[in-house]
């Protein structure tokens, strides 16, 4: 069923407000991705990094920190292909759902295909959990070394 094809107020109302909340929580998500990410892994990893150069300027030369040196440097990098992914996702997600909602709203799509794609969208956050769990292991990783290093 079309949109223009619902005349009951009330359920046409209950479904517009599915839409707009929707709509609210795409956004939101969009907005947040970025910034939920960078404030753990990136910033713990980039922190770790600092501590590992600080503690080679002070000491002599270790070949064994440089290990956690490289590792934090990957987590970094891990943090940061991670956030790209996501925010990418999200606006793809975001993208696709607004060019729904105006077909929705232009009668070329039925809510029941629209309820459907809208259920539907997610399938790459298994690349998102890969980054993820690299950038946390990295960096638990390069701390057990770096505290190994300390003498």
């Amino acid at each position: 069923m079309k949109l223009n094809e619902i005349r009951d107020e009330s359920e046409r109302k209950i479904k517009l407000d599915f839409v707009d909340e929707c709509w609210a929580g795409w956004r939101e998500g969009r907005q947040q991705t970025l910034g939920r990410i960078t404030s753990y892994l990136f910033t713990l990893n980039t922190g770790a990094l600092l501590a590992a150069l600080t503690y080679v300027a002070a000491k002599p030369n270790n070949e064994d920190i440089q290990l956690s040196i490289w590792v934090l440097s990957a987590g970094i990098f891990f943090s940061v292909l991670h956030a790209t992914i996501d925010y990418y996702l999200t606006e793809n997600y975001f993208s696709k759902y607004q060019k729904d909602v105006k077909k929705l709203y232009d009668n070329l799509m039925d809510w029941d295909d629209f309820i459907e794609r809208n259920e539907n969208r997610n399938g790459y956050d298994w690349i998102l959990h890969i980054f993820g769990w690299a950038g946390a292991i990295t960096f638990f990783f390069a701390l057990i070394n770096g505290i190994m290093q300390i003498k």
